[in-house]
Parts: C-alpha cells; sequence; structure tokens
C-alpha cells in the first residue's frame, strides 16, 4: 500500500470558534451525559424486570451443584440480568445523547471568548 492510498476522510477536523476563530474549545456533551444516566438507570431497572428470568436461569444452571449451587445460581442470574441491562441501556442513551448534542444543543464552548456554540455554527 503506498501512501497515496490511505484515506483520512472520517477524521473529523476539531470546530473553531465562529466569533473569535480560536481552535481552544471544550466539547460540552451535556445530551450524551444526560442520555448515559437516564439509559442506566432505565436498562437497570429493565434488568430488575428480568430478574425473574435471569434467577431461573442461574437456578436451572446450578441444580447440577445441588441446593447451594440453585440458590448461588440465582443470585449470579439476577445480578447478570442488572448490569447487561444497565450497560445496554447506557450505550443507547448515550448515542441518543449524542444525536441531541449534535443536532439541537450549543455542545462547543470557546476558552478563548466564551461564546457556545453548535454544529451548525461551525
Amino acid at each position: 500500500m503506498q501512501e497515496s492510498d490511505v484515506s483520512f476522510t472520517n477524521v473529523e477536523t476539531p470546530p473553531q470558534c465562529p466569533i473569535c476563530q480560536s481552535g481552544r474549545i471544550e466539547t460540552r456533551n451535556y445530551g450524551k451525559k444526560t442520555g448515559r444516566t437516564i439509559g442506566t438507570a432505565a436498562g437497570a431497572a429493565a434488568g430488575v424486570a428480568g430478574v425473574v428470568s435471569g434467577a431461573e436461569v442461574g437456578a436451572a444452571a446450578g441444580v447440577v451443584a445441588g441446593p447451594v449451587g440453585v440458590a448461588i445460581g440465582s443470585i449470579f442470574g439476577a445480578i447478570i440480568g442488572g448490569l447487561v441491562g444497565a450497560a445496554a441501556g447506557s450505550s443507547v442513551g448515550a448515542n441518543l445523547g449524542k444525536v441531541v448534542d449534535d443536532t439541537i444543543l450549543e455542545n462547543y464552548h470557546c476558552l478563548d471568548c466564551d461564546y457556545t456554540f453548535g454544529k451548525s455554527s461551525i
């Protein structure tokens, strides 16, 4: 592969302030942070709702080890259900929040002139 074959079309250039042309820009990401928090809570709640099925799966897997295995399997199944739900919710919420940051909110803050602006201003 030659150097001329390499393409950087997917690399996003850092924004510049439309007022003072500074490159010292901070990304605020309020939508992403909020979406992640709400998504984590919603996913954990959905995971807790799925605790019964997770506990049943864990109990079925623990049957081989006897009564103690059923109890431990139930607990671990419930914990795994909650963690998987929270992780999935966090990911979905962060992606949705990024869309909000990019399209609705003024997500950029100039550290030189204190101006805030969105992607449409770039």
